[in-house]
């Protein structure tokens, strides 16, 4: 179909000339799928641009905002994110081997994971709170992404974690789902995230999930059946007691929620709805067509 969704800002003037170019036959709607797009990160290893240039450039836009007012009026919105689609469907594992997993990504393991990824990741917060992970509860945890590509050098943690914590390379998709579904929860950190992925994929996978408040978007995933919150060091004791005993004790139905709620066929019909009742002038569907699916990376 002819709708293009834009999830990153533009890499340049060829992409701004494309879009110029082709915008009146082609629907251009806006995907928070990158930092916080489409406002400008505060990473101070990334670009920056004027507040205002996407916010009103799309006709739509799937955003994962707390607060969607920050969009001009005129612009058709959806709280929708990349992350509510393609659910992995493995089966759970009841085998618990670790407390915790943590999903980074392709840090600077040079510099002991100081760049672009480690501040996208809080990657300054999760070492101050695996003091209280390792020290004060003894949890065992998988750090994903937290050594190089050779598998040799890895990103410094507390010495109290030293023999209960498993530090990775990158992994590829499979290898990550492995860890997360041998774990309790996954631990989710960021605040400069566009609502990653990896939180969906856990709940899938039926492990629920310990995310920063802060967080950019995924916050909306968050709820008594799926996690829990924390804000920041002062409350981070008191969420960890509060999902281990609710763990221990049964309560959460990740699993469940997020297949009810979320993934191809629940998002899919939502998104074709809101194009068909915003954009029925711009865009014909192809007979038959039931859910609209973002594809690409």
């Amino acid at each position: 179909v002819n709708i293009i969704l834009v999830r990153a800002p533009f890499e340049g003037e060829h992409h701004a000339g494309m879009y110029n170019k082709y915008k009146d036959e082609i629907l251009f709607l806006g995907l928070s799928s990158f930092e916080v797009f489409p406002l400008s990160s505060p990473n101070p290893f990334s670009g920056t641009w004027p507040r205002d240039k996407y916010l009103g450039l799309f006709p739509g836009f799937l955003h994962m905002m707390r607060d969607p007012s920050i969009f001009p009026s005129h612009v058709k919105l959806l709280l929708m994110s990349q992350s509510d689609f393609s659910l992995p469907r493995d089966s759970p594992s009841l085998t618990k081997k670790f407390d915790f997993t943590f999903a980074g990504s392709d840090q600077d393991v040079a510099n002991d994971c100081v760049g672009w990824a480690s501040f996208a990741k809080n990657w300054s917060f999760v070492k101050e709170a695996l003091e209280m992970m390792c020290g004060e509860y003894n949890m065992k945890g998988v750090l994903v992404a937290t050594k190089d590509k050779q598998d040799q050098k890895a990103c410094s943690i507390p010495k109290v974690c030293e023999g209960k914590i498993i530090q990775t390379k990158f992994l590829d998709q499979g290898q990550f789902f492995s860890y997360a579904k041998q774990s309790k929860f996954v631990f989710l950190p960021q605040v400069y995230d566009a609502s990653p992925r990896v939180s969906t994929q856990a709940l899938a996978l039926d492990v629920p999930v310990l995310m920063n408040w802060n967080i950019a978007g995924g916050w909306k995933y968050v709820n008594e059946k799926t996690g829990e919150f924390f804000h920041d060091m002062s409350d981070f004791r008191e969420s960890l007691d509060r999902i281990m005993q609710s763990i221990a004790a049964g309560k959460y139905e990740p699993r469940k929620y997020i297949f009810q709620h979320y993934d191809d066929q629940n998002s899919g019909t939502r998104l074709k709805q809101f194009v068909e009742e915003n954009f029925a002038d711009r865009v014909t569907l192809p007979l038959g067509t039931r859910w609209l699916l973002p594809s690409g990376a």
